[in-house]
């Protein structure tokens, strides 16, 4: 049994000169411990949280491993979030080490959502900043993702 939990970081500050260094803003930082706390308490643990370079990615990634309980060096950078297309988050994610069971990945629009969309029960439409997607999986590997055979999944909206 697999795992994927799929999330767009946290709002982040305006569109600035360097997109890779925008932080989040107030409400996102919000929004991000919100998220991790109701995981939390839906007793999903994440073995490993994967996201982008870019700053309001890095947060989101930090602030949900504190308020999952998550020792540091579960978080793991990888550059190729911040701009990949969703067939290539895809190689990412069937490509993941298959002792590891659950994974949180935190990206960026509109790949996150293009692959929620194509691979859980049914269609999500667009993901609000903090906006994620649990699907679970009656998988051993990781390559064995494809779109539609995921045996449950969970959306869960923006805080409020």
């Amino acid at each position: 049994m697999k795992t994927l939990i799929l999330q767009r970081h946290a709002k982040a500050e305006k569109a600035s000169d360097d997109d890779l260094s925008r932080p989040l803003s107030p409400v996102g930082l919000s929004n991000a411990a919100v998220q991790g706390e109701t995981m939390r308490q839906m007793e999903i643990f994440p073995e490993l949280i994967l996201h982008s370079h870019a700053m309001r990615a890095r947060q989101t990634a930090e602030i949900m491993a504190v308020k999952l309980e998550l020792s540091q060096g579960y978080t793991v950078e990888d550059s190729e979030l911040y701009s990949c297309a969703p067939s290539e988050l895809m190689a990412i994610i069937r490509n993941l080490p298959d002792e590891v069971n659950s994974i949180l990945i935190v990206g960026h629009n509109p790949t996150i959502e293009t692959v929620a969309d194509s691979i859980a029960l049914s269609g999500f439409g667009h993901f609000r900043p903090s906006e994620a997607v649990i699907c679970h999986f009656d998988i051993e590997e990781w390559r064995a993702i494809s779109p539609r055979n995921c045996t449950g999944n969970r959306f869960l909206p923006k805080p409020e």
